[in-house]
């Protein structure tokens, strides 16, 4: 894609797998810090891992798939060095495998696979927060929406799961077709990423079928897609469960249509907070505004972040669960879709070998900019964290 050797490429490798070994390290000594110290009310790195294992071990609730490892883990005297590396690799793994997902983005777009550009920006989508302006929200986490976070289990594991989804969502829509093998996989995917926590099933398949409709339209023949959409049925199943779990008649938890409830909690100024969330996004959808209606992996991502944000905007819970803006989890990994993609198509804005007008290159430079900022933002609350303040800061 540039002008850099396939060797200097390679060469890169042995960093990249040597930064994401350190990064790893650091997520296990965080968890297990949090794991260790957390007291309730005491704000000493006050996460809410702590608490999805004592749910787990004392109350025997078992509404996520990772109940079950933390139960397993529980056995053994050093368990929360056992959650801790458990949640540490799958932190680390994350890297890599989003680095695949970025060269199937590229593949879809027609360019060469590049594992140097995926390595960057593999890291850079695994650190990217709000971009944080304390005049807009004193708090650099609580306030903004935010794709990353190092203090909720079942987002860190979904969000691995849902990197794995999306890589097999995305090899399946090159073939144009869809053979046993891969429905398996991507039925099995799908399942265990809704088990960890539905809120990635939630924002992926309306659009799934949404692209279906479009196929349905474009020809492709019935059979085919209704064969692929029967791929979301286990997880479907796994959601009926989890909603009983979550909203049984005596649970006394509920939901409720309030547009804007849930994200005015906590912040500021929470319409400001709303933009700086999607800055970098929203500057790259303004000079890329026709490609909503040509570029079918663009307007999926543009699509997945709509349905986050209407969840989130539209609808808040009731009950006990009334405080915790559970719908955000949904915005939040359609956070990390939108990033994704918008990086990989800024890439694409710099391979274009045409003369680059003066609002090219402004464009380039404040796109730049905003998704480095939006990078130190993330690295900067990550850093935070090691210094025992709650994930609230």
């Amino acid at each position: 894609m540039f002008s850099y050797t396939a060797k200097f490429s390679k060469k890169c490798k042995p960093v990249f797998i040597t930064a994401v070994v350190i990064y790893g390290c650091l997520c296990c000594i965080l968890y297990y810090l949090q794991l260790k110290n957390y007291a309730e009310g005491t704000g000493l790195f006050e996460a809410d891992t702590p608490v999805h294992v004592s749910m787990a071990v004392v109350d025997h609730f078992y509404y996520s798939i990772t109940a079950f490892v933390y139960l397993l883990c529980s056995h053994f005297s050093f368990a929360n060095i056992l959650i801790a590396i458990f949640l540490g690799a799958i932190t680390a793994v994350t890297v890599p495998l989003t680095a695949g997902l970025v060269n199937e983005c590229i593949k879809i777009w027609g360019g060469e696979p590049d594992d140097l550009v995926a390595y960057v920006l593999a890291f850079v989508s695994n650190f990217v927060m709000g971009f944080y302006i304390k005049a807009a929200n004193v708090q650099h986490y609580i306030g903004y929406q935010n794709a990353n976070m190092w203090h909720n289990s079942t987002y860190i594991v979904m969000r691995f799961a849902a990197v794995l989804v999306l890589t097999s969502y995305l090899k399946i829509a090159q073939k144009k077709a869809v053979g046993w093998k891969d429905w398996i996989i991507f039925s099995l995917l799908l399942a265990f990423s809704t088990a960890v926590k539905p809120s990635f099933l939630i924002v992926f398949a309306p659009i799934m079928a949404v692209e279906l409709v479009i196929d349905l339209v474009k020809k492709v023949p019935f059979k085919t897609l209704f064969f692929f959409g029967c791929s979301v049925i286990p997880s479907l199943i796994v959601l009926l469960w989890q909603s009983l779990v979550l909203f049984g008649d005596d649970t006394g938890n509920g939901y409720a249509i309030s547009p804007f409830t849930a994200l005015m909690q906590r912040g500021d100024h929470p319409k400001v907070t709303l933009i700086l969330s999607v800055l970098f996004p929203l500057i790259v959808f303004l000079a890329h505004v026709r490609d909503f209606y040509r570029d079918r992996l663009y307007s999926f991502s543009l699509l997945v972040w709509l349905m986050g944000f209407s969840e989130v905007f539209l609808f808040t819970e009731t009950g006990t669960r009334g405080g915790d803006s559970n719908f955000m989890w949904g915005y939040s990994i359609a956070l990390f879709v939108l990033f994704l993609v918008s990086m990989v198509k800024l890439v694409f804005d710099y391979k274009k070998k045409t003369d680059k007008k003066a609002l090219d290159v402004i464009y380039l430079c404040v796109a730049t900019f905003t998704l480095v900022w939006h990078a130190v933002s993330g690295i900067w609350y990550f850093v935070l964290l090691f210094s025992g303040v709650t994930y609230f800061i």
